[in-house]
């Protein structure tokens, strides 16, 4: 999955692959592809001021795009990469 991001003048088109998680529940990991693109990751979130908070959510927001399925950040994710959880409870209230 592509992910393009704008910080200043710089643009960054990074790559990540996206793997079920390793919770139970409707769970999503996604990590950098390549090196390099944890490198445009490490380069945007410093450019940002050191936050990774809105990394995770330019990624769910794209997720989202994809699939048209309320995704949120899951903050609580210890591992490597970017926890995602699907919001079960809009597409739940979708379905009434």
């Amino acid at each position: 999955m592509k992910v393009n991001v704008k910080a200043g003048n710089k643009k960054y088109a990074i790559e990540f692959s996206v793997h079920p998680g390793p919770r139970t529940g409707p769970h999503l990991v996604v990590m950098a592809k390549s090196s390099k693109d944890l490198d445009m990751v490490q380069d945007y979130i410093e450019s940002q001021g050191g936050g990774d908070k809105i990394m995770g959510v330019i990624v769910a927001q794209a997720v989202e795009k994809q699939l048209k399925l309320p995704v949120e950040k899951d903050y609580g994710y210890p591992g490597a990469g970017i926890g995602l959880n699907f919001d079960l409870y809009s597409v739940a209230k979708s379905l009434k």
